[in-house]
């Protein structure tokens, strides 16, 4: 096996492994309670933020193992969501679709929000609808990034 072959297959591993912790965690969101609360909206807002991170988390291994490292600016996780959706001609197709990368930016939106505001400030109707989008959106991370995988091991 040459290095590129292990290192494809090492990498398609660490993503399976990841997509495998978002199904966990789509499971955990299902069975929240609808809690609005403030604690009740810190926990699903949490939920809602490893969500993303998650997917933050396939998209950082291949931009450091394909890409030449992640964007350093400081709009970087902005311009790694983006990076993601276009070919980059003789290296590798897009992970995800323009579509798709639209859709993600409003749980990155919300990442952000949550990591930057008082828990107290959470808004029920936005988390209720970021809620109702995850199940979709997952599936369709997964089917889009399993084909880039695919594409990266040759299958």
């Amino acid at each position: 096996m040459s290095p590129e072959e292990a290192l494809a297959r090492r990498l398609a591993a660490e993503i399976e492994n990841e997509l495998g912790r978002l199904d966990q965690l789509a499971d955990e969101a299902a069975s929240a309670p609808q809690d609005d609360s403030p604690f009740g909206l810190r926990a699903r807002g949490s939920i809602l933020h490893d969500f993303y991170s998650g997917i933050e988390r396939v998209f950082q291994r291949i931009a450091e193992e394909l890409n030449g490292g992640v964007p350093q600016s400081g709009q970087w996780h902005r311009q790694l969501l983006t990076d993601m959706s276009l070919p980059i001609p003789d290296l590798r197709p897009p992970p995800i679709n323009a579509a798709l990368a639209e859709e993600l930016g409003d749980f990155l939106r919300f990442r952000h929000l949550f990591r930057n505001t008082y828990g107290w400030e959470l808004r029920a109707d936005r988390i209720r609808r970021l809620e109702g989008r995850m199940p979709g959106v997952k599936d369709q991370f997964h089917s889009q990034v399993r084909d880039f995988l695919d594409w990266l091991t040759g299958a």
